[in-house]
């Protein structure tokens, strides 16, 4: 892409070439899609409009635009920072530097708590680093009559959730809180839901740059082991689940084991495990113990 900040008037179909091409000698994993979703999006236009009118011509500035979110993606950046929305479930969400990119995967936890709620339910629902809100608004999106509590550390991440409700008109039916994960809550939530960073300190370097440069590092970082927050939302189960309540989590696939035994621990069991599309083992349900509601866990 050129370095020059001023840019010429342009046609469609050759400042979409530039880009797709540059793209392309990057080795972008997709890079004919992320052109076009750059393209389109930064321009207004639609795919059709894209094929059907190729020669339809760019002013400079807008042309320059595109050049500039083109070297961003080149640079590491996703689409979705550059575009500052990211699909997910059926939801088009705000994101921003203060909040995860919510990523495909995450939705297998939004199918486990489906599964456990039913369609006509009143239940009570808790997203646990709830950021920009996703996990908790696609189950409200699916469940009309669920109401949810969105808790997160980040200030500017819940304020960036509670937009995220209004936008999809969900926030008559949700509330947010600060805190670290459960410590504020009472034993009164039916499905209790986390993605909670799960990432060994040593292995954020190792990162694809997309995640490593751009999403906060305070919600990848799991500690020494990548088990440190799970410790702690284990240790708070009992305090947030009523009786015969679902805890669901997000797992890295290669600490499914560690992160069971961690839960067996902290007196959870009845594991389910779900899938992602890749087949990989991705989200745990799991439920206290009848022995554990009755008299508490103390853990070792």
């Amino acid at each position: 892409m050129r370095e020059d900040k001023t840019t010429t008037d342009t046609e469609l179909a050759l400042l979409y070439s530039a880009v797709k091409n540059a793209f392309r000698e990057a080795h972008l994993t997709t890079p004919d899609l992320d052109a076009r979703l750059l393209v389109t999006e930064t321009l207004g236009v639609s795919t059709a409009q894209l094929i059907a009118n190729p020669r339809r011509v760019i002013p400079g500035h807008l042309a320059h635009e595109v050049e500039q979110r083109a070297r961003a993606r080149l640079a590491g950046q996703s689409i979705g920072r550059i575009l500052g929305r990211r699909a997910f479930w059926s939801l088009d969400l705000r994101i921003s530097p203060d909040t995860l990119e919510p990523r495909p995967e995450t939705e297998t936890v939004v199918e486990l708590a489906l599964s456990v709620i039913g369609p006509d339910d009143a239940a009570l629902v808790a997203d646990l680093g709830v950021g920009t809100g996703a996990i908790l608004l696609a189950i409200l999106s699916e469940r009309l009559n669920a109401f949810g509590v969105g808790v997160d550390v980040s200030m500017a991440a819940l304020s960036q959730a509670a937009r995220n409700a209004e936008r999809h008109n969900l926030d008559s039916r949700t509330v947010y809180v600060a805190g670290n994960f459960g410590e504020a809550l009472a034993p009164v939530f039916d499905v209790v839901v986390s993605n909670p960073p799960y990432i060994a300190t040593d292995r954020i370097p190792q990162l694809e740059a997309t995640v490593r440069n751009y999403d906060p590092h305070v919600a990848l970082d799991g500690g020494e082991d990548g088990l440190n927050c799970y410790r702690v939302v284990f240790r708070q189960a009992r305090s947030m689940l009523k009786k015969g309540g679902r805890l669901i989590v997000e797992i890295d696939p290669a600490a499914e084991q560690a992160v069971v035994a961690e839960a067996q621990q902290h007196g959870l069991i009845d594991v389910v495990t779900a899938n992602d599309l890749t087949g990989r083992p991705r989200a745990l349900s799991l439920q206290l113990s009848d022995d554990n509601m009755q008299t508490g866990y103390k853990s070792s």
